[in-house]
This record gives C-alpha cells, structure tokens and sequence, in this order.
C-alpha cells in the first residue's frame, strides 16, 4: 500500500499534502476553470465554506446526527452510517419500482420464456430510468448557472446509489461468472458511495454523471432487440450510431481529460485529494480501462451486447432461438391504463393497507409502548393510554353465540356495501356454479386451496350475500386474539376456528346456512408454486365429520388463481424456512410472500373465479359417525373437486395447462427459470458475453 501511495504522489493521482494544506473553511477561496476568468473562477469555486445544507442532510441530521460528518467543512459529508442508511433506503425504494414495473407491464407472461424475458426487460427498465435521470440531471446542471452547488447533487448521488445496491443485490449470481461486469458495476457503486462521503464535491457529481449519456442511448438499443426491432432498420442504426459517438466522445476522450485534468491540479482542487474520495478516483480509473476495453469490442463487432440475448450470444441470432417478444406479454396501452386506474385506486390500496396495519401493528406495537412506558418519561402517558385502549378491544365481547348481520346502521351497511364491491372490482371475481344453492338446506363450502388470504372464499361470501344469503367465515382462532384485527374480522362475519363456534354455525337457518371452512390451513401456503396447483385434502378429514354431525351438505369450491395474487419467498432459503416454521407453531400465516409493492398483505390485482361444485348431500345427521362413511364422503369430495378444477381451469388466464396434484402425489421439479420469478431476489438472469 505504501509503494503505491508513493506511486500515486510522484504521478499526482493522489496528494494528501494538497488537502492537508485546504484553506480554513470560511475564508475565500478562488480558482480558475478557464484562463483568466475571474468569473469562472467565481463559479466553480467549491469550497465547503459556500455550500448549504440540502433536504437531504435536513431530514438526516433530524433522525440521527450521527448520520453526518461534523469535521470543520463536512456540511453535507455523510459517515459510514449514515452512508449505509441511505444505501438501504433507496435499494428497497428501486425494488418497489421494479415492483411496480413488473405488475404494469408483465402480468401476462407465463411460459418459462417469457418470465426470463421479462426479468430481463425489468432490470433494462431500471437500467433505463437511472440512466436517462442522471443524464438529465448532468446536463440540466451542466447548462445552469449553479453547477457547483450541493442542491441536486447529493440526491442524484443517493439515487444512483439505490440503483448500483440494488442491482448488485439483485443480479449476485454474475459477479463471479461476468468478473468485467462486475467490476464496473462494483466500481460505480464505490464512485457513488466515495462521493457521498467526501468533503466539497459537489461540484463534481454532474462530471461524473455525463458518463450515463451513452448509457441511455444503450438501453433504447436493449430494448429495441427485446422488442424484436431489426438492427438493419432504421431507427437501430440511428440509436446504435448515437450510442457510439457519445461513448466514444464522453467516455473516452472528454470526461477522463476533464477528470485527469481536474485531479492534476492538486493546489486548485485539494477536495479531490482528500482520503474519503482515494476509492472514487480508483474506480474512476477502474472504469476508465473497462471503457477502453469495451470499445475495442465494439470496434471488432460492432454491436453492443450488454444482456441483450440471454443466451450471451450477439444480437442477431436465428429466429427460432429468440424468446417471445415483449408485446407478446405486454398489454396494449388502452387496457395498461384501464389497469393500473383499478389497481392502483388510492381507496382500494387504502383498504390493503388498513388489513395489513391491523394484522402487524397491534402486535407490534406492544415492544415499542413498554418500552416508552420504561424508558420515556414524556411519552408514557401517551403509551399508556395506548395500551389501556389495546387492553380493551382485546377484551371487548363479540358476541360469537349470535348470527352474523349485515348493516347496522346506515353508515355502517354502506361502508360494508362499498367496501365488498371494491373487492370484487380488484380481482375482476367470476363465480362458476354447478348448482345453485337452496334456501331450505344447509352448507358447509369447503375452498381450497388457502393461498397466503383465501380471497376465493371472500368474494364468493360478497356474491352469495346479493342472492339473500348472510354466510359465515372460518378463520382462524389466533386472528381474534390480536386487537384491531379480531374487530375487522368480525366486521367480515368471520367465527373462531374452534369446534364449538363451527358446529354453532352449521346450525344456523337461512340466511345464515351457508358456512365456508378452508380445510388446507396453513400448511397448503406451503405448498404454492407458481407452475401448477397442490392441495392439502389426502388427511383432512375433520371437516366432513363436523358436516356429517351436523347434517348439512358439503360443496367443493375450488379458488382459482390463488397462487398467484403473491410471490413467495425461496421457503429453502434461512428466512423462508425460519417464517415457515413460526407459522405451523402460531397456527398463523406469517408474510413468506409479498405482493403489490412488496407489502407481505397487498395482493396483485389478477382475476380470481371460485368454481362451485356440486352439493355432496347429507340427508341426516349422524351423532358419531362411522370412519367408514367419512372415508366415502372425503373421496367423494376429493373426486368433485379434481373434476371441477379440470372442467374450469380455463376460465382464469395461465390456468390452462396447469395440473391439480394432491399432498401425497410427486410433482415434477421448480424450474430454474420459475423457481427465478417466485423469489424476492432472481440471481439467474442472463450472462454477459461482456
């Protein structure tokens, strides 16, 4: 290291001393861009004496001062851990915008192909987003009058930080099979996170973001070829030849002159010969030989061929090896727009958000008020009152020996009314009977599978209540432990999975004889996969027996389209098995899945139908019946609903050609490229032939 410090000093690349002998912070400074030019020299003078506080440093500053470097000059310098924070903070913000992209633009890709090729489309729309932000910033800033100044700068740095984090996370499985990607990709993020934490760079950040120029114009050309554009057309050989000459004008002569000339004027410039920024000019320098290096490629091939085939091989390749086009999994502008109005309803994420807050917070919010009960003299009359309130709707009587109403009062029966056609709108719900239900008898509607919130089960009540029916839901016995959700679930009609509350349930007469049970429980979450459909049924057997005690029929109800209103987490990985573990023992699900933005609780907007099968008539009850019959009802039950699931699976798109498997029956293995699409983070998307 010292060989090289040395090395550095005698070639100038790095001069400690320069730093060392900074003007004092406040006293004037003034340097000269141009020669001569005083008022140049005005202008790119940055000394941190001149800068002013950014939002960003405001809001940090407010949340742990810690987060900011108090050294004489360090006004908007972050230390490691406030580094780190905003490296957490944008990486999450990235994901759920490639969140967002994927249920905009993908929803309908289901052949294995198509999810590699969307995977692929979603890091170039990322790639694409980040790339023509800083080159409108570099140039926006470049082109003003206050270039120089902090204001913009340090959240374009957080920005790309977000991204260069989140795409090493994401894309984890190339850094040791495409070392040159790697290493630019490494080199960016060290560049960002130097500048972050060096003293009076500000001015140099729209420099360092020209080099996203030519990145822009790489990735029309990406997804140019996604889109299947021919590279002999026209508008191919006016972006590749705009990707050319920026690369070669920006990247190779023009930003490592300027860089080099910049960094040579130690006296001038000793912010950048300050130890926090050594790592930035060593990947600048990184970066400099992988340009050069890339474009002796392009002057072999001529073709830029970053990710643009997943099979690394160059873009032109023989038609029948290219993956389906993106308009072939991409709806067309008119329906794009009609869905992202129902998906992303304010009202409609409103009440996802109120679900999930009542599922998480109340337990979640017992730690915090005992610990400000402890610990925070000011706010323990607050949390006090907070747990006195969480005491009481933890106790307050539901009255679960009484039917379920409707209504209320008026503002309540409107709400419910609101709320519940809401619902059906979000899932475009379809209910398929095979015969309809009769006032005079009794049902028990067993759905399968659960999925993460049988949604089937819900909207199917919500459609049978139009009909005069008020059904009773099963749910399980911990939700009406927890304060706030035991409310919202009853609110639901939902009844305590207990024997006595369903036998009390099953009892009652119409417009309450209708009680739907969801015999898979928790451990048929276990068992989704986004490739085919598996029930939990071969020895759940408890449910027809309660239905033959009390006499009433029993209707298979398949909820298609389940398994995918979320993606699971890999349940092989420590987290996963961990969450899974913890579900069986609370008999509770716990979030090993996320959805819309994701929330463990928001679901995708994706049309679900539940397919109502035929009754299974039980013309008496029977006091203790005979394991016998319950062995020839539960077959019955398991042959009705196989058939209706094979009868209807088309009714839901994608469910075409998946196949219906029991517990006890081998399934055929997760596909790599599936397995990809059903985690939080794919690390198997297309190498790099670069």
């Amino acid at each position: 290291m010292g060989i090289i410090s040395i090395l550095f000093s005698v070639t100038g690349f790095h001069r400690p001393e320069a730093w060392a002998k900074k003007p004092i912070p406040g006293s004037p400074r003034r340097r000269s861009l141009t020669n001569g030019n005083s008022d140049s020299s005005d202008l790119a003078s940055s000394n941190s004496s001149f800068e002013e506080e950014t939002a960003i440093t405001k809001v940090l500053r407010s949340v742990d001062p810690s987060f900011l470097d108090d050294s004489p000059g360090g006004v908007n310098a972050l230390t490691r851990k406030g580094t780190m924070a905003i490296t957490i903070c944008s990486c999450i913000g990235f994901h759920a915008l490639r969140l967002i992209l994927r249920d905009a633009f993908f929803r309908s890709a289901s052949s294995a192909n198509a999810l590699l090729k969307r995977k692929v489309a979603e890091h170039y729309l990322l790639s694409a987003i980040h790339a023509f932000g800083c080159s409108y910033f570099s140039l926006r800033k470049l082109c003003s009058k206050r270039w120089n100044s902090p204001v913009g700068s340090e959240a374009m740095l957080c920005f790309s930080l977000g991204y260069s984090s989140y795409t090493l996370l994401a894309l984890r499985g190339q850094l040791l099979s495409d070392p040159l990607w790697a290493l630019n990709e490494l080199g960016n993020f060290v560049k960002i996170w130097s500048c972050l934490r060096a003293q009076g760079v500000a001015w140099i950040v729209p420099l360092l973001f020209s080099a996203e120029i030519p990145t822009a114009f790489l990735d029309i050309l990406r997804m140019l070829a996604e889109n299947g554009t021919s590279p002999s057309s026209l508008i191919w050989r006016f972006f590749l030849g705009a990707f050319t000459t920026s690369f070669v004008a920006v990247k190779a002569i023009a930003l490592p002159a300027t860089l080099g000339g910049f960094i040579m004027q130690a006296d001038s410039y000793p912010e950048l010969h300050q130890p926090a920024f050594l790592p930035a000019k060593l990947a600048i320098l990184a970066r400099a030989f992988l340009n050069y290096l890339w474009l002796s490629i392009m002057a072999r091939h001529w073709v830029p061929t970053r990710h643009l085939h997943p099979e690394g091989e160059y873009l032109i390749s023989r038609r029948d090896e290219r993956l389906p086009r993106l308009r072939e999994i991409t709806p067309s502008m008119g329906h794009l727009v009609q869905h992202i109005r129902k998906a992303y309803n304010p009202m409609s994420l409103l009440f996802f958000s109120v679900l999930q807050g009542c599922y998480f917070v109340g337990p979640a919010a017992i730690p915090a008020i005992l610990y400000a009960l402890a610990r925070i003299p000011k706010y323990r009359m607050a949390a006090g009152s907070a747990l006195a309130t969480l005491g009481v709707l933890a106790v307050w009587p539901m009255h679960m020996e009484r039917p379920y109403r409707t209504g209320g009062t008026a503002i309540a029966s409107f709400l419910q009314r609101w709320l519940r056609e809401r619902l059906l709108r979000y899932f475009s719900f379809k209910a398929i009977f095979e015969e309809p239900l009769q006032k005079d008898r009794r049902y028990m509607l067993a759905v399968m599978p659960h999925g993460v919130i049988p949604f089937a089960s819900t909207c199917l009540s919500i459609a049978l209540e139009k009909e005069g029916f008020v059904p009773n839901s099963i749910g399980a016995d911990i939700l009406f432990q927890i304060p706030l959700l035991r409310q919202l679930c009853r609110f639901g009609g939902l009844v305590p999975a207990t024997p006595q509350s369903i036998k009390r349930a099953l009892a009652w007469p119409y417009p309450n004889n209708v009680t739907f049970i969801v015999p898979g429980g928790i451990a048929e979450i276990f068992l989704m996969r986004p490739d085919l459909e598996q029930v939990f049924i071969k020895s759940r057997k408890g449910f027809v027996k309660l239905a033959l005690q009390a006499g009433v029929d029993i209707v298979p109800v398949y909820g298609l389209g389940h398994t995918q209103l979320f993606s699971m987490l890999d349940k092989s990985s420590a987290l996963g098995s961990f969450l899974m573990r913890m579900s069986r023992r609370l008999k509770v699900s716990l979030p090993l899945s996320y959805g819309r933005l994701g929330m463990p609780l928001v679901p995708y907007s994706k049309p679900i139908a539940a397919l109502v099968g035929k009754p299974i008539r039980v013309e008496q009850a029977y006091e203790n019946p005979s394991e016998e019959l319950v062995n020839e009802v539960h077959a019955q039950f398991v042959a009705e609903l196989q058939r209706i699931f094979q009868k209807h699976k088309g009714v839901v798109p994608g469910y075409e050609n998946k196949q219906l498997y029991l517990e006890d029956e081998a399934v055929p293995p997760l596909k790599k490229d599936a397995l990809a699409t059903d985690v939080l983070f794919p690390s198997n998307l297309p190498r790099s032939r670069l």
